[in-house]
């Protein structure tokens, strides 16, 4: 209880002391909150393993710390995305649905194409080849919950399935580190450049507010607690909704019934009238990097099993980012559409935040989502479709 206190407390603590650092430094401040939660998130997690190695942390209690670091991260996103959206503009979306739909296409088919590939060069080296590239497809196209559809479906052995969980975990963490550093930059040279819808500012359009008084001030706080208040009313309701229709949390129609009802709410005055939305919300975000870098587990590393399966998820998920930049940039998607539509696959819908408060465009948001939101609708078809293909083919 008293690991998972401390633990929770570092997860909190964390973001403000990252906040404080580039609000003083510039330095900092150029590296960016995200990426920095991100790497303290990483240093978490080596001291976890550490104190697992030896022996201060095992049995009971690394179960009660991995239990904390999955309910963190289920819990802060789904509040986060309703604050992000609450300041955002969205009437001049129409505009943008374009480039979104060009994005979610040549998405899908860089990934099909990667997935396929990867099976004919892997398929010797990995047994079962077709059924993991079923899992693999699903999980790419619409995240963890379509892949533990697949397994079922597929019967795939537990084993492996912990082997391409852990597999997919630490190549998308890659993934995201490339993205918000070296990646980020590349693709706003290589791709066309992001334009901000007629009548939104380009300020309104690249950031939030930028301040994080509200931690100081009471006004600040009251602020906060009232757009806390909002976000938790739209959660409430959406978790509501789904336990009405389909008798559990469906994960898929949760982030849709969030997406929808933030939206609506967004057109409200006293909704439009809070400050601080967009910060609080980021600030979530940057517990979210903290807490789901922490949970890396190094041990994976000494299993000599996991390495081809971890070659062939890192020839789909870096292949395929590859091929659809290259589409992107045929069909004439902007960057920042790009970056959030590839996360929304790769990653699944929860990171599109992450991702626009990390390239500084919260407008971007919406597209991302809705891509990510169809990708959910389709990994399972495409998965099972593809593992019944290769299964026969190899």
């Amino acid at each position: 209880m008293l690991l998972s206190t401390i633990l929770l407390l570092l997860y909190v603590a964390t973001p403000v002391l990252i906040l404080r650092l580039c609000k003083k430094f510039k330095p900092v401040q150029k590296v960016g909150e995200v990426l920095i939660a991100y790497f303290a998130g990483v240093i978490l997690a080596v001291a976890i393993w550490i104190s697992a190695q030896l022996g201060w942390l095992e049995g009971e209690p690394l179960a009660n710390l991995r239990k904390l670091q999955s309910t963190v991260c289920d819990l802060v996103i789904p509040f986060a995305i309703p604050l992000m959206l609450f300041s955002s503009d969205f009437r001049h979306i129409r505009s943008q649905l374009g480039g979104a739909s060009r994005a979610l296409v040549t998405g899908l088919a860089a990934i099909i194409c990667m997935t396929v590939t990867g099976a004919l060069i892997f398929h010797p080296y990995i047994p079962d080849m077709g059924k993991i590239a079923g899992l693999v497809t699903g999980v790419e196209t619409g995240g963890t919950p379509n892949m533990v559809a697949l397994q079922f479906a597929l019967k795939v052995p537990e084993n492996t399935f912990i082997q391409l969980q852990a597999s997919d975990m630490i190549v998308c963490f890659l993934y995201l580190l490339f993205l918000f550093s070296a990646g980020k930059m590349l693709l706003r040279r290589f791709l066309p450049k992001y334009k901000a819808p007629a009548g939104i500012s380009a300020t309104k359009a690249s950031s939030g507010e930028g301040s994080y008084y509200f931690m100081r001030s009471r006004h600040g706080l009251l602020q906060m607690l009232k757009s806390l208040g909002v976000s938790f009313t739209v959660v409430l309701a959406s978790i509501g909704l789904s336990m009405l229709l389909f008798g559990k949390i469906s994960v898929p129609f949760l982030m849709l019934a969030i997406t929808t009802l933030s939206i609506s709410a967004s057109f409200a005055k006293p909704v439009q009238r809070l400050r601080y939305s967009f910060d609080v919300g980021m600030f979530l975000v940057l517990i979210f990097n903290v807490a789901i870098a922490s949970m890396v587990d190094f041990s994976q590393f000494f299993n000599s099993e996991i390495y081809y399966i971890a070659g062939y998820v890192s020839f789909c998920v870096f292949g395929s980012l590859l091929l659809h930049a290259l589409l992107c940039k045929v069909f004439g998607v902007d960057a920042d559409t790009f970056m959030v539509s590839s996360a929304a696959l790769i990653n699944s819908p929860p990171f599109v935040p992450v991702v626009a408060a990390a390239i500084g465009n919260r407008q971007v948001m919406l597209m991302g989502i809705s891509v990510g939101m169809v990708g959910y609708a389709v990994g399972n078809y495409l998965g099972f479709a593809i593992a019944e293909m290769l299964g026969k083919a190899l």
